[in-house]
């Protein structure tokens, strides 16, 4: 198990979570996500924005700034009633053989909160 932290977290067609905590299993998808309010051993701190795709939505993004344009960057307007229910639906979807992979966006504009001109992504491991 291993531990990811960024300061976005970037669930597609919810929106940005702040500060969040990333784990993920041995085979590399997403077990849970938790807040992030103390510095807690055994998490790594990443630069830019952790985003959750599926294998479907993995497809859809390429490599250059134009591939990214897909994925909605918008603030989360009710994350707390979401996050909430987060963990319940990552359970529902491993027993339907389906998983979240978390790929680091860098590097990001957290003024526009977009992706640039030369971000790419990359799986955390």
């Amino acid at each position: 198990m291993k531990r990811f932290a960024s300061h976005y977290l970037l669930i597609p067609d919810v929106g940005f979570v702040k500060q969040q905590v990333v784990e993920i299993n041995d085979e590399g998808t997403v077990r849970s996500i938790f807040s992030l309010t103390e510095e807690i051993e055994s998490v790594e701190w990443m630069p830019g924005v952790i985003v959750l795709l599926s294998a479907n939505q993995y497809k859809l993004a390429g490599t250059d700034y134009a591939d990214y344009t897909v994925f909605s960057f918008k603030p989360c307007n009710q994350c707390n009633l979401y996050l909430n229910n987060f963990n319940r639906y990552l359970r529902e979807m491993e027993k339907k053989g389906e998983a979240l992979w978390p790929y680091l966006f860098y590097p990001f504009d957290f003024t526009s909160m977009q992706p640039v001109d030369g971000t790419r992504h990359r799986l955390l491991r």
